[in-house]
């Protein structure tokens, strides 16, 4: 009779083999957890232990896939971030409408995007400022560059390229400054899209 206690067996009658996991799939669930883990309590109160905790992997495997610890860790938290709402942003200004009505969609997008995910704002903008590294914060302004250029790209043709880059950078400071007022409750994100908008469109004839 088979012991209760005796190993799971494959149908060979050999004791059956852990699969492991493909290590791109791997560091994907790291990064995906790391994320929620940031999301919850914050860069300064999220150590590698407690994502290591809620991945169920050692720190040792954490340090394999991240040899430089946490910053490295959150700045792949970043650059995903960044890309979902990059994506977000492209996607909404390829409608084909004038370059006022794109850029009344970009801000739409950016709005939605923050009003439906309020941690991705403190893990791209406010975070990256506490954590004291410089690889951290050099992902930070790089992730601020790309988003001015989403804005950029829609007012290339409003004037020189130096007064473009410079525009569109303080347009994006203008609409983060009022999704921060959204999250704080001070405003809703349809008065914060719409002042902002009239604050962006103003070089645009049509």
């Amino acid at each position: 009779m088979t012991s209760a206690t005796a190993p799971a067996e494959s149908g060979e009658g050999r004791p059956a083999k852990r699969v492991r996991k493909n290590p791109n799939a791997r560091r994907a669930e790291i990064v995906a957890t790391a994320r929620e883990v940031f999301a919850s309590a914050g860069y300064a109160e999220s150590g590698l232990a407690e994502i290591a905790s809620a991945a169920k992997v050692s720190k040792g495997l954490l340090y394999h896939y991240f040899p430089e610890g946490r910053p490295q860790l959150f700045v792949s938290v970043m650059q995903e971030l960044l890309a979902e709402f990059q994506q977000r942003l492209r996607q909404a200004a390829k409608v084909p409408f004038s370059p006022r009505t794109r850029m009344e969609h970009l801000l739409a997008a950016l709005f939605g995007f923050f009003d439906e995910n309020p941690p991705a704002y403190r893990l791209l903008f406010r975070d990256p400022w506490v954590a004291h590294d410089d690889a951290v914060e050099a992902s930070a302004i790089a992730t601020r560059v790309q988003i001015s250029s989403e804005f950029a790209a829609l007012m290339a043709t409003s004037g020189p390229a130096g007064d473009v880059v410079a525009a569109s950078a303080g347009m994006l400071g203008f609409a983060l400054a009022n999704v921060e007022l959204c999250l704080a409750g001070q405003i809703d994100p349809e008065t914060a899209w719409r002042v902002t908008c009239e604050y962006a469109t103003t070089k645009f004839t049509d």
